[in-house]
């Protein structure tokens, strides 16, 4: 490492889940930071060991190094072995990566700083930051959701981390006022800032067969569509996520102009949470005359190739967060289909909050209408995304500014960061 480097670990976006919006988050931190001369990042990933990475699109030196979850503790990339070291004062890969670098960074896959998804993740998802604030590594909080936190042990661990942290962006006015509200007194407008999401920042590849003119795009989430019942129950949707969908498909193939292409944004080789699965699944369910009309995107790979294909719709919808945060930032007229609170600040943030429909709140019905009618008023909508854009964009680049600045800072005295 030369002298005067810079060095990170980015936790809480490994970009081997087969999650392309968290695959987007590292890609676009990675990018933002290495043009403001951050020259080494070691990302923290699923496979096995330390592997370096070869990347033409930016200047910094990347690895990655394996550090997961799971009931292997006996394996040394497992984060529970690392931890359990670490309190017995033993080192491991993953905590002499945090001792070597500047400041560890976390996003936390953009929303899964919660207990919304059960203990298990929530362990998985603090137990990096708790390791970074144990070895006096800086801990930077990159823009994501911040809770909710419904019991008190998540409650109480979450103001740890928020409390030690040395820089925390919640991505939307919400997440804010939450972090308000959970850090009381201690809530410190110098470190717990308003940002936007990473992904705003993200290239967008040109894909090399252009859609049909009139092509509506929809995400099908895979965790709402291959196990309704569970995702009706966990997250208390009021509508049926599969009706709606294929009602509003045959509403929108009966104009004999429009055709349909279906975009999966987590595309693990099969499991119960792969859109690819509830794509094919989808297409499969409707009338034989209407499936010639569905295509399935299955060649884009990266999620730059996936935003690219999203920005060639002429509508776009879908629940995962990040595929609609695609056509956001690409000025394509878009509505989310929300099981969470995450979506509307997101979408606040470019004047779309009128663009999200509540599945916790709408039957399938209302579902289906809104969303028709949001379709229909399509031209408006691009119209207004296009004057908002550019102020968003600016957001992210001065929030990228922060952030490589409180990296390069991270090990001077707090005091001295913010004078």
């Amino acid at each position: 490492m030369k002298q005067n480097s810079t060095s990170i670990v980015l936790a809480g976006a490994a970009p081997d889940t087969g999650n392309h919006g968290v695959t987007a988050l590292a890609q676009s931190l990675v990018l933002g930071l290495a043009d403001r001369g951050v020259d080494h990042v070691t990302v923290f990933d699923h496979g096995h060991g330390f592997n370096p990475v070869a990347d033409d699109d930016t200047s910094a030196s990347l690895q990655t190094l394996a550090f997961k979850a799971g009931k292997r503790v006996y394996q040394g990339a497992n984060m529970h072995q690392a931890r359990l070291k670490q309190l017995m004062g033993l080192s491991s890969p993953a905590l002499r990566a945090m001792m070597n670098a500047d400041a560890v960074v976390d996003v936390s896959g953009g929303d899964s700083f919660t207990d919304l998804y059960g203990p298990a993740r929530f362990d998985q998802i603090t137990l990096p930051k708790l390791m970074a604030l144990d070895a006096g590594v800086p801990l930077i909080l990159l823009p994501q959701t911040f809770g909710p936190f419904r019991f008190k042990r998540s409650r109480r661990i979450a103001r740890h981390i928020l409390k030690g942290c040395r820089l925390a962006f919640a991505r939307d006015m919400a997440s804010l006022n939450y972090l308000r509200e959970l850090l009381g007194a201690d809530f410190d407008e110098r470190r717990h800032r308003l940002g936007v999401d990473l992904a705003f920042g993200l290239p967008s590849q040109a894909p090399s067969v252009a859609l049909k003119p009139a092509t509506v795009g929809i995400n099908v989430s895979g965790l709402l569509w291959n196990r309704s019942d569970d995702a009706r129950s966990q997250f208390g949707l009021t509508c049926d996520y599969r009706a709606a969908l294929l009602q509003f498909v045959c509403r929108i193939l009966k104009d004999q102009t429009n055709s349909i292409h279906l975009v999966p944004h987590v595309t693990p080789n099969g499991g119960s949470e792969s859109d690819l699965v509830a794509s094919r699944a989808l297409r499969d369910h409707l009338p034989q005359e209407l499936q010639r009309r569905v295509t399935i995107e299955e060649t884009a790979n990266t999620p730059s190739d996936l935003k690219g294909v999203i920005e060639q719709t002429e509508w776009f919808t879908g629940a995962r967060m990040h595929a609609t945060i695609a056509a956001l930032s690409t000025a394509t007229p878009v509505t989310n289909m929300a099981y969470s609170r995450k979506a509307a600040g997101v979408f606040e943030c470019c004047g779309a909050g009128a663009q999200v429909q509540d599945l916790r709140k709408l039957g399938t019905k209302e579902l289906v209408d809104r969303l028709f009618r949001d379709f229909e008023n399509r031209q408006q909508q691009a119209s207004m995304l296009k004057s908002q854009l550019p102020f968003v964009k600016r957001r992210w680049a001065y929030q990228m500014d922060m952030i490589s600045e409180a990296v390069k800072l991270a090990r001077c005295p707090e005091e001295a960061m913010y004078a």
